[in-house]
C-alpha cells in the first residue's frame, strides 16, 4: 500500500551528498506534486553547504520536470522513456512509474513521474539508474490503482501526452 510517510522515504534514500543528487520528486505528468525529498545537511569536507530547497523551489522544480518530461522523452539521443536536461537548478531525470515496457508506455501516459535533481557535477547515469531503480519499485503499487483512477469522475479528460505542438512550445530544454 502507498502512503506518503513511506513514498518520502523512498525519495530520501535516493538523496546522496556524495552523487550529488540532492531532490527527488514523485509527481503526476501535469507537475502536481505527490511527495518530495530534499537533501538540507551540510555537505561535509567539501567546505559548500547545501541548503533545503524552498517550497517555491520544489514547485518550480516539479513544473520543469513535467515539461522535460513532456519534451524530451521520446527525442532522440535520449533513453526511451526517460527525461534528462540542465537547467540553473542543475541536472533533472524523469522516468515514468510504469511497470509496461517502453513501446506500450507510448500508448498510455503514466499515472506519476518521478524526477531526480543533482548539480551540475552529478554523474548521469547514476541520477538514471536510481531513479529507473526506484520508479520500477514504485510501479506495481501505482498501477495496480490505474483502472480505478482512470475511471474516477475527476479524470474525465482524455488519455493523451500533455506534449506541445512546436508552434505553442516556449522552446527547446537546454540539456
Amino acid at each position: 500500500m502507498l502512503n506518503l510517510s513511506t513514498l518520502q522515504t523512498y525519495l530520501t534514500q535516493l538523496l546522496s551528498p556524495t552523487d550529488t543528487i540532492h531532490t527527488a520528486l514523485l509527481l503526476t505528468p501535469e507537475g502536481a506534486i505527490v511527495s518530495f525529498a530534499s537533501l538540507g545537511s551540510a555537505a561535509s569536507g567539501s567546505g559548500s553547504s547545501q541548503r533545503q530547497r524552498s517550497k517555491d523551489e520544489i514547485w518550480i522544480l516539479a513544473g520543469l520536470s513535467a515539461e522535460v518530461w513532456a519534451e524530451t522523452r521520446s527525442e532522440d539521443g535520449v533513453e526511451k522513456g526517460m527525461g534528462m536536461a540542465e537547467s540553473e537548478l542543475g541536472r533533472i531525470v524523469v522516468v515514468p512509474v510504469d511497470d509496461a515496457s517502453p513501446e506500450s508506455q507510448d500508448e498510455r501516459e503514466p499515472l506519476l513521474l518521478l524526477a531526480v535533481n543533482g548539480g551540475a557535477e552529478a554523474d548521469w547515469k547514476t541520477m538514471c539508474a536510481k531513479a529507473k531503480k526506484l520508479g520500477a519499485y514504485l510501479a506495481p503499487s501505482v498501477n495496480k490503482h490505474r483502472g480505478a483512477i482512470e475511471a474516477s469522475p475527476l479524470n474525465r479528460t482524455p488519455a493523451k501526452s500533455r506534449t506541445r505542438s512546436t508552434t505553442t512550445s516556449p522552446g527547446r530544454v537546454l540539456r
